[in-house]
Parts: C-alpha cells; sequence; structure tokens
C-alpha cells in the first residue's frame, strides 16, 4: 500500500547565483508505504540540451521549523536502484525503479537525482537536485491521543500570525493534512506538514483576515484536533486550553 503526494517538484540550484527553471522535473514528489517500497519515480528533461544524472538516497532529520537535514543515508535503510547514473535526452522522460526496506520502522529518506547540463559559454556547468521522498510506516494506526497542542497564540506584530507549538508523543508517523484557523464564519487554510516520533514542531501562520482568529484545527486522515487561540502574550504550556480532539 502507498500514497502518493504531489505530481513535480521545483528544482533547486546547487550552483550559487544561478537561475533555474522548471526545465528539469521530478514526479511524484512524496510516497507513502507500509513497511517496505517497491516503487518508481520519473525525472523528465523539458529541454532541447542533453543532461547528465546521477542518484543518490540521503536519510535526513527535521528541525522544529520543518527545515530537513540531510546526511549520508542509515546503514539500517537498505535502497536498491535500477539506474544510478544515466543520460537524459532531450524532452526525454526516464524512469527509475527501487526497492528499500529498513530494520526499525518508521524510516524516511530521500532519493535525490543530481542533474548536469553542458557547460554554458563561460565555462560554468549547472546542476540541480531533484528530490524524491520516501516513508517507509508502520500498519499502525496513529493514535490521536499523540498530539499535544502546547500553545496557539495570535500577535499582530510585527505581522499579524499565529504562532502553535505542537507535540508528537508517539514513536509513530502522522501527517497534518490540512491547517485552518476560524475567525467566525472566516476560514484561512494552509498547507499540511509530516509530524515525526517525538517531534516538537513550531508552526507561523500568517493572518490575512480581518480580526482576530479564535480557533485552530489540525486536520489528520482519520481524526481533527482543534485548539483555542489566545490573544497577546502565550499562556504557559500549563496553562494553554485543551485541544479537543474530534472524529
Amino acid at each position: 500500500m502507498r500514497k502518493i503526494w504531489g505530481a513535480a517538484a521545483v528544482v533547486l540550484a546547487i550552483l550559487a547565483g544561478a537561475t533555474v527553471s522548471r526545465a528539469q522535473t521530478v514526479s511524484p514528489v512524496i510516497l507513502e508505504y507500509r513497511e517496505k517500497a517497491k516503487g518508481s519515480f520519473q525525472i523528465t528533461n523539458d529541454t532541447v540540451v542533453p543532461m547528465s544524472v546521477s542518484v543518490e538516497p540521503r536519510s535526513f532529520s527535521v528541525d522544529p521549523e520543518g527545515n530537513p537535514k540531510f546526511r549520508k543515508l542509515d546503514e539500517q535503510i537498505k535502497v536498491r536502484l535500477s539506474s544510478t547514473s544515466f543520460r537524459l535526452g532531450p524532452r526525454q522522460t526516464f524512469t527509475i525503479f527501487y526497492d528499500a526496506t529498513a530494520q526499525k520502522l518508521p524510516v524516511w529518506f530521500t532519493i535525490y537525482s543530481t542533474v548536469t547540463g553542458p557547460p554554458n559559454p563561460n565555462g560554468l556547468q549547472l546542476a540541480v537536485e531533484l528530490p524524491h521522498t520516501v516513508y517507509l510506516l508502520t500498519k499502525k494506526p496513529f493514535a490521536r491521543e499523540a498530539v499535544a497542542v502546547l500553545s496557539a497564540n495570535f500577535k499582530t506584530t510585527p505581522a499579524p500570525a499565529v504562532e502553535a507549538e505542537i507535540d508528537s508523543r508517539s514513536p509513530d508517523f502522522a501527517r497534518v493534512q490540512l491547517v485552518q484557523l476560524f475567525s467566525g464564519a472566516q476560514k484561512q487554510e494552509y498547507g499540511g506538514f509530516p509530524l515525526f516520533p517525538g517531534q516538537h514542531r513550531l508552526l507561523s501562520l500568517e493572518w490575512q483576515l480581518p480580526g482576530a482568529p479564535q480557533r485552530m484545527v489540525l486536520v489528520f486522515e482519520k481524526f481533527k484536533v482543534e485548539q483555542v487561540i489566545t490573544t497577546g502574550s502565550p499562556a504557559p504550556h500549563g496553562d494553554a486550553p485543551s485541544a479537543k480532539i474530534s472524529p
């Protein structure tokens, strides 16, 4: 069983100061599997020049703000790729197949495809990295009681925003599919994010509607977590209003 997230990735420039278009793409960007992976992804070259591609899996961790830090693939994760390097012709799409297992779950890693073009007239060579991220998860459902919203506070300076602190108290992985802020009948929505085992997550959500938001809702696959939003100085964690969990 797998879940697919996204359809294409924005390429990231490795060469400092370079301007890169979406001439090379990867699809899908994210896949979720239960226990083991047997999947594939595609690299597309929409330019009229050939490209060289090298492929490497890397492990990563994510800080409280959601920023990833990549490292060498953990030894307990085994990834077998159908190709680790190839030439990608003009207007060509290439499919990479892979198998992945791990000694202990859940785990996650990114398969990076580094696409390098020919040197430009100045002798500089541009490379872009296209990420395909894989999650190997357990079959155990994520317990709704494992989500703790420590605080959700609305601030008006320097710009209107809700700042929230969320804890995962579970050894399992979960995904927040959607974040909603409510002010009366008004609603503003934000994209979701992964919630890693034992992670302390910080959110900063810009508020662009009139008035102040009163309620935040985290939408998971099978349940929602609702939290009252305070205004002004955030309350100590022990004094924060309790989160409400609903089906």
